[in-house]
């Protein structure tokens, strides 16, 4: 077990560890909005269906032996769920912290709109990746 925590770390973990660690600074030098927000979203979609997608062949033996497409739609609908949450979690820091983190509903769905695309891109790429080296 302690193993497979090792490799999920190193081989899954730091894509979006590094997307957390970049919007930190980026945002501290340029601002938050209105460049920097919207694009970490988008790379936080594609960071996040790395990470599910490669913890999840990392995992195969033990959550069953999914295919490509399998492994598509697990790290998809992950991934979905992470960008509501994630937003979920704005708006409850907004309301009892007293943070301005969302902007309105436009911000809102913008923010989940690139999360769900970068997903799709990521996939998209993968698929011609895999295709590619065939």
């Amino acid at each position: 077990m302690r193993a497979i925590l090792n490799r999920l770390l190193r081989e899954a973990a730091w894509a979006p560890a590094a997307v957390l660690f970049a919007h930190q600074v980026a945002g501290h030098f340029f601002g938050h909005e209105p460049y920097v927000d919207p694009v970490m979203h988008f790379l936080g979609g594609v960071a996040a269906t790395f990470f599910f997608r490669r913890a999840a062949a990392i995992g195969r033996d033990r959550i069953g032996g999914l295919t490509c497409l399998g492994l598509d739609v697990f790290s998809f609908t992950l991934t979905c769920s992470i960008a509501v949450f994630w937003e979920i979690g704005e708006f409850t820091s907004d309301k009892f912290v007293g943070s301005h983190v969302q902007r309105g509903l436009g911000n809102t769905m913008r923010d989940l709109i690139l999360g769900i695309s970068g997903a799709i891109v990521f996939l998209l790429f993968q698929r011609l990746a895999e295709r590619f080296r065939k």
